[in-house]
């Protein structure tokens, strides 16, 4: 094990004590903090990417960490807040990826290991999707729904910029690139269903249309019909923009389901 990774380990070890009965997350935060799962299990694996190929390496050995370190945070609230069994199964699979991935991940990176990194930060990010849905599946509140699709475009940031730079490893060049245009696509489809949601306020119409004219922008470089390279530092400007602007959207409408929610439990069923 080496250094970078132990020290990391004592103090996630050392911050789990300190906190030892979790932060108690309703049913909307747990939505939005299992999303951001989906969204680090991509960033952990861009960052890893961006060592292995020398780029802004202490920057991102950086993030990597700080990444590393909220994926266990999470986890830890998440366990102390989830209920139904299905959930917690899906949480359990979820645990059972992180520490494979955990290992491999904060390990020394190398370059030849590029296919090796991207297929497993997917496994991790399929298995915090699912438990993304067995979540909301519970919810009374329609809105949590659109915590769940405004989330997901926070992964699709990350993992649009972890794969341009897998592109760009030397390996599976051309498999890398479909993957991204796919996902640029998933991207726009996604924003066009937020931006007609009859949920959305008008803060977050706004902040949404903010989004919109930063992504027409961009996304005929990301989705292949223009193509054409960015530089390192475009991408990562273009994909951490998007990131905070839907991160900021996601709490909003996380709010807005907290309270559907609340109202939701104040209405006893009908008696049959």
């Amino acid at each position: 094990m080496n250094t970078k990774l132990l020290q990391l380990l004592i103090l996630l070890f050392v911050s789990a004590i300190g906190n030892a009965q979790g932060q108690q997350l309703n049913l909307s935060e747990s939505i939005n903090k299992a999303g951001l799962q989906r969204m680090l299990s991509q960033r952990m694996a861009k960052n890893y990417i961006l060592v292995s190929q020398n780029i802004g390496t202490e920057a991102a050995r950086n993030e990597l960490d700080e990444s590393a370190a909220i994926f266990e945070e999470n986890i830890f609230h998440l366990n102390a807040s989830i209920q139904d069994s299905k959930s917690k199964e899906s949480l359990k699979q979820l645990k059972n990826n992180w520490y494979v991935f955990r290992t491999f991940v904060l390990s020394e990176a190398n370059k030849d290991k590029t296919e090796q990194i991207v297929k497993q930060s997917t496994a991790l990010l399929k298995s915090a999707h699912d438990l993304v849905l067995s979540i909301e599946y519970t919810s009374r509140a329609n809105s949590d729904h659109l915590v769940n699709l405004s989330g997901r475009q926070r992964m699709l940031s990350q993992r649009l910029a972890m794969l341009y730079y897998a592109s760009n490893s030397g390996y599976k060049e051309k498999i890398f690139k479909q993957d991204m245009h796919k996902t640029a696509r998933q991207f726009t489809q996604a924003l066009d269903k937020l931006l007609t949601a009859r949920e959305n306020t008008p803060q977050i119409n706004e902040a949404l249309v903010e989004v919109a004219n930063q992504w027409r922008f961009y996304q005929t470089k990301f989705d292949g019909t223009n193509e054409g390279n960015f530089s390192p530092k475009t991408i990562k400007v273009v994909t951490e923009s998007l990131l905070k602007e839907m991160n900021s959207i996601t709490k909003l409408y996380e709010i807005q389901s907290t309270k559907e929610n609340n109202y939701a439990s104040w209405i006893k069923p009908a008696n049959h």
